[in-house]
């Protein structure tokens, strides 16, 4: 008798726990679906204002129109948005003319709305996501007034909020300030790894500036990812540290320096990527086989066809797709694909097929 009664509480209480899942799921697809019909009533409403503006048949009127949707805004940066995404929508389908007349459009439209104090409310907040959000949209406004609260806000516990005021002062080319944000996480491995390319592709300042402070007091792992962010802008002032670095015992940092010296593509490396496609790390032998295509030397080109016997499919790969971007005879393309070895054979069909692929 005991045992049923256990088991018949315990059905119940499996039905209750069913019961509040279901509720909660209820309660949010209701929320969602409240959210965009909401989004859709704004989009209506500020279609109508921004039609309003556009169509105005004299300057007097644009203006009233102006101050009405001012008032529709209402302080609210969610209509606000909506007006000037409408705007940007037809600015996408304009010619160069119209363009610029909407340009001179939407600055009268923030002299009035005066975007800037929307989202300066916003920082009043508890939610941290609109407050990480109002900073980023300040630091896109220009709002300089607001750096000292974004400085603040970067050295803040909590990640999203310092992630986001971080961000806003790269839009201002702060260097001083996002090299302090980015030594703060480096040993939080995962997260400074994953977002230290997003800093550098937004960074609005001196690149180079940024990279120096960083290099200056930084450990293996955060300099191995800052090597790796700015390799595609190929900064001839730390191609030096680079070649030093290329034999390092650290094994991301070498790999992530061999990478930078084979982006330059310079004749000079030759004998240093020749030293790196022999490596036991297949990584570096991919690397320096691709670092080796950029010189189409006739001895960077044997190495390249070397590589197409390599033990590891990745550099085979790397020079199959490398060799037909080189200046390559026919007669030698010939060699390989009817030659004894089929990985190599292999490796140039799979990059030609897909080459005549795209072609067709």
């Amino acid at each position: 008798m005991k045992y049923e009664i256990l088991a018949v509480i315990g059905l119940l209480f499996c039905l209750t726990v069913i019961g509040l899942e279901y509720i909660l799921h209820y309660r949010l697809a209701e929320q969602q679906d409240e959210k965009e019909v909401n989004s859709r009533l704004i989009d209506h409403r500020m279609k109508i204002r921004v039609e309003g503006i556009l169509y105005a048949p004299t300057d007097a009127c644009r203006n009233n129109e102006i101050k009405a949707m001012a008032e529709e805004i209402n302080n609210n940066f969610e209509n606000y948005e909506a007006a000037i995404r409408i705007i940007d929508s037809v600015k996408n389908r304009a010619d160069d003319e119209y363009k610029a007349e909407l340009d001179v459009l939407v600055s009268r439209i923030n002299d009035e709305v005066n975007p800037v104090s929307i989202y300066a409310s916003m920082l009043d907040t508890s939610d941290i996501y609109h407050k990480g959000y109002a900073l980023r949209r300040l630091a896109d406004l220009g709002a300089e007034e607001y750096r000292e609260t974004m400085i603040e806000y970067s050295r803040n516990k909590n990640r999203d909020l310092a992630y986001n005021a971080a961000m806003a002062l790269a839009q201002f080319g702060d260097a001083e300030n996002v090299a302090a944000y980015l030594k703060r996480i480096q040993n939080d491995r995962l997260y400074s790894g994953r977002i230290i390319n997003e800093f550098f592709d937004d960074y609005k300042g001196d690149r180079v500036q940024l990279a120096q402070l960083l290099f200056a007091d930084c450990n293996t792992y955060m300099r191995s990812n800052i090597i790796k962010a700015i390799t595609p802008y190929k900064i001839e002032e730390f191609h030096q540290m680079y070649v030093e670095n290329s034999v390092s015992k650290d094994f991301q940092l070498k790999v992530a320096c061999v990478k930078a010296i084979a982006a330059f593509g310079k004749p000079d490396d030759e004998q240093l990527l020749q030293i790196a496609a022999q490596d036991k790390e297949w990584v570096i032998r991919a690397s320096a086989v691709r670092g080796l295509s950029l010189l189409n030397t006739p001895t960077a080109l044997a190495s390249v066809k070397n590589a197409l016997r390599d033990k590891e499919w990745w550099v085979r790969q790397t020079a199959a797709s490398a060799l037909t971007s080189m200046d390559i005879s026919p007669r030698d393309l010939e060699d390989i694909l009817g030659g004894y070895d089929r990985f190599a054979a292999d490796a140039v069909k799979a990059v030609l097929y897909k080459k005549i692929d795209g072609i067709q």
